[in-house]
């Protein structure tokens, strides 16, 4: 189980007065990853499945995006999502497959998702995320995570958004 320290996460990042700016978080989040050398080995390969998965920026910016995806969440899910950010490679390594070959509803470009779901601790408290991954012929692509910190494993259900 991945263990995260929130506050030594975040302060990594400057986002102090950014939190409702979802494309300033997006932009500060992604400028330190490529700084860091983050998206240089991106490919990560889940230990349960053997699926290699790819970690993009596209990736990123669509689990920091608009809607209910960032913006509208409480500020505590916000920051849990971006202290797992760099603990997403590790993550993905160990996450359960719950679904495959889901149908894109979404549009109609041919590929389908997959849905992961693990347990991490943030500062000691269990959470829950759920990883969607966008199924291609040539790649698996990360596209989003979601937290939550209600302990049921329930909302790890694809079907619940």
């Amino acid at each position: 189980m991945v263990k995260i320290n929130k506050e030594h996460e975040l302060s990594r990042f400057n986002l102090s007065q950014k939190w409702n700016d979802f494309i300033a978080v997006q932009k500060e989040v992604i400028s330190s990853l490529k700084q860091e050398g983050y998206f240089d080995n991106t490919n990560v390969i889940n230990k349960n499945t053997g699926m290699i998965i790819r970690v993009t920026t596209k990736g990123i910016k669509e689990t920091l995006g608009a809607g209910k995806r960032f913006q509208s969440l409480p500020k505590i899910i916000k920051e849990n999502k971006i202290a797992t950010i760099r603990s997403l490679k590790w993550i993905i390594e160990d996450a359960e497959l719950i679904a495959d070959d889901v149908e894109n509803i979404h549009n109609e470009n041919g590929y389908k998702f997959a849905y992961f779901s693990s347990r991490i601790l943030i500062d000691e408290e269990l959470y829950y995320v759920r990883i969607s991954v966008k199924k291609k012929i040539a790649s698996n692509i990360f596209w989003i995570h979601n937290i939550d910190e209600r302990k049921s494993s329930e909302l790890l259900d694809p079907s619940k958004g």
